[in-house]
């Protein structure tokens, strides 16, 4: 089904952060918190890279008063490249170095660096320059730091003040990817986060592109952070995280990743006890085995989402529920079960006053109409959410509402229609970056392309849509349009 990607339930809303204008933050009961020894250090020997080009970002500057590459002593210059360097440093540097090397994943990027160290960007990249040109850390990428193993001088261990710097980076992290989400998709709900140390800086990101860009470039550390929060027992930052990080799973493709993270996420909220969040992370849990193939295992996890939530009234989460088992059971071919229970999920979303997830759900009842073969119902159902969507401005909605209209036209054998819609759905789920149903909608593209006899554009959907499937590790579907290149050739 062209679906638009499920969205965690309704929260209160947040208090403002300090120092910067992502969306507001309410506390939550538990803050943000993660012990110095259950954080994980870099590892003991990273190979020191060649010097890296300037960082793109205007807040990376030169330190106006470190230590320079042209004082670095001769007998450090003349090591080569693979070579252990004889670190260089001044006063108070071997505090930074310390700090950057608790930080979770793989590097560090100016502004989150900022965060962890509580100064400003400019300070921050002026200290990684100065730490570079020393010898104590290493330009990884442009903009982005990993420190060097431990100089004689700077020996691991905590120190006083870890525990504060860790709270205010795992802050940044997560406040930040919970706006990269609603910048992409504004009908999400916020999220009572934990309010921000001080020192911290989230960032701001102006733009869908910006905002997706961040989301793939911070995915390992996000990960690396999850496991550390665990570890640590920071249980709603774990849940928070895979509520954050969910959409942009789904919209990617990143189906084992996507299951990892509810996998924790759901012992987190049955540890807290807290319905609300284990309704979610069921539900959330059987989209992602659902999407991994492993259909009886995601029908137990969201039976159970709906029991929780029929034992607490709630409508908006048992409507999410019987979306997302509407959707597991269209995977399994029981496409009649699959209607009934979107047609329930619809009637709930109205009651919740939820409306994206309202035009979402009469999407799929469209969708299932299309299936078994009932185009006047289905052209209304569809109908009807692509208009729900358009006065919500909801364009994962315009765009999965498109794809079901296409596939009506498709199937009435109105291929010229079905081409203009499928067009106008990829252009949505362009804008979105949904590249796990841009490949559905290329593929389904081709097909009326093949129709019409249009070879040449056939080709070309159908090649884009197998790349993508491909890498998105959806072997089968890859195989069946591949095969369809062998035919069409």
């Amino acid at each position: 089904m062209a679906h638009a990607h499920p969205r965690p339930a309704a929260a209160p809303a947040l208090r403002p952060a300090a120092h910067h204008t992502t969306p507001a933050a309410k506390p939550a009961p538990s803050a943000v918190k993660t012990a110095p020894s259950a954080v994980k250090t870099a590892p003991s020997a990273v190979k020191p890279a060649p010097p890296a080009a300037e960082a793109a970002s205007s807040a990376v500057k030169p330190a106006s008063s470190g230590v320079q590459a042209a004082s670095v002593p001769p007998a450090v210059q003349a090591v080569p490249a693979q070579a252990p360097v004889r670190p260089c440093y001044a006063p108070g540097d071997g505090q930074v170095w310390h700090l950057l090397r608790l930080a979770p994943g793989p590097d560090i990027a100016v502004p989150a660096a900022a965060s962890l160290l509580a100064v400003g960007a400019d300070r921050a990249a002026a200290l990684l320059d100065r730490l570079t040109a020393g010898g104590l850390c290493e330009q990884s990428a442009p903009g982005r730091y990993r420190p060097r193993p431990a100089p004689p001088a700077h020996p691991a261990g905590a120190r006083p003040g870890d525990g504060a710097a860790l709270r205010r980076l795992a802050g940044h992290y997560l406040h930040t990817a919970h706006h990269a989400d609603r910048v992409i998709a504004p009908h999400h709900p916020e999220l009572p986060l934990a309010p921000l140390e001080p020192g911290c800086t989230p960032q701001v990101l102006d733009s869908r592109e910006a905002a997706l860009a961040w989301l793939d470039e911070e995915h390992t550390t996000l990960t690396a952070l999850r496991e550390t929060a665990w570890e640590s027992g920071e249980r709603w930052t774990v849940f928070h995280l895979a509520a954050c990080l969910n959409g942009h799973y789904v919209r990617r493709g990143h189906t084992a990743l996507q299951r990892r993270q509810w996998a924790d996420a759901l012992r987190a909220a049955h540890a807290l006890g807290d319905a609300e969040a284990q309704i979610t992370a069921h539900r959330y849990a059987g989209q992602a085995a659902s999407r991994a193939g492993r259909h009886p295992e995601a029908l137990a996890h969201l039976e159970r989402a709906v029991r929780i939530a029929e034992r607490h009234g709630r409508p908006g989460p048992q409507a999410w529920a019987y979306y997302i088992l509407a959707w597991t059971e269209e995977m399994a071919g029981q496409d009649a079960a699959a209607l009934t229970h979107a047609l329930c999920a619809a009637g709930l979303f109205r009651r919740a006053q939820q409306w994206e997830a309202e035009a979402d759900a009469l999407n799929a009842a469209g969708w299932y109409f299309t299936r078994l073969g009932d185009a006047v119902q289905a052209e209304r159902y569809c109908a009807r959410a692509l208009d729900l969507s358009r006065r919500h401005r909801y364009l994962g909605g315009q765009a999965a509402a498109l794809d079901s209209l296409g596939l009506l036209a498709q199937r009435t054998g109105r291929h010229e229609d079905a081409v203009h819609a499928y067009r106008a759905a990829l252009a949505h789920c362009r804008t979105l970056g949904n590249t796990y149903q841009e490949a559905g909608a290329l593929d389904r593209l081709g097909d009326s392309y093949a129709a019409t006899g249009r070879p040449a554009d056939a080709r070309t959907a159908w090649g884009s849509a197998a790349a993508v499937y491909r890498a998105q590790h959806r072997l089968d579907e890859a195989a069946r349009v591949e095969r369809r290149l062998a035919a069409l050739s």
